[in-house]
C-alpha cells in the first residue's frame, strides 16, 4: 500500500485508540496501532528499563511492551496535553506504574511524539526524566 500521510482528524483518532490500548494494557490492540516497520525510541536507561531504547519493527516493539507489562502494571496514565497537526501528534502525560517486584509506585512524566501513516504509528519518540525514575526504581537518591 502506498504511503498515505494522515490527516489531523485521523491522527487524533488513531492516537486515541493507541492511548486507550496502552492504558488498558491490551497488548494486541496496542501492537495493532504500529506499522510493521515502525521506528520506535523511548529514551531511558535500558539497563534499568529493558523495554527502553531503540526498536525497529513491530516485532521488536511487541517485545519491548511485553517486558514493560511483565515488570509493571499501569495504575493510572493521564494525558495532560495533546497536539496534533497532520500526520504528527505529541502528548505530555503523567503515569503511575506498580513495579511488580518491589511493590513500589513509580511516577513518570513523559513527552511523546508520534508520526502516523496509513492509520498506524510509523515513528515514535518518547522522553522522560531518567534520573528521577531510576531513583524511584532503585528506591534511593543517587549521590553525585
Amino acid at each position: 500500500m502506498p504511503f498515505q500521510p494522515a490527516s489531523t482528524e485521523s491522527t487524533k483518532a488513531a492516537l486515541t485508540g493507541l492511548l486507550a490500548a496502552f492504558k488498558s494494557g491490551d497488548r494486541e490492540k496496542l501492537i495493532a496501532c504500529y506499522a510493521d516497520d515502525v521506528d520506535w525510541l523511548f529514551l531511558a536507561p535500558a539497563s534499568v528499563f529493558p523495554f527502553a531504547g531503540p526498536r525497529h519493527g513491530k516485532a521488536e516493539v511487541r517485545k519491548g511492551f511485553s517486558v514493560l507489562f511483565e515488570n509493571y502494571r499501569i495504575i493510572s496514565y493521564q494525558t495532560q496535553a495533546v497536539l496534533a497537526d497532520g500526520e504528527w501528534a505529541s502528548t505530555l502525560a503523567d503515569g503511575q506504574f506498580l513495579q511488580k517486584d518491589t511493590g513500589r509506585t513509580i511516577r513518570i512524566r513523559t513527552g511523546n511524539f508520534y508520526r502516523f501513516g496509513n492509520g498506524l504509528v510509523i515513528q515514535y519518540r518518547g522522553f522522560t526524566d531518567s534520573l528521577d525514575i531510576v531513583e524511584q526504581v532503585i528506591g534511593r537518591e543517587l549521590d553525585f
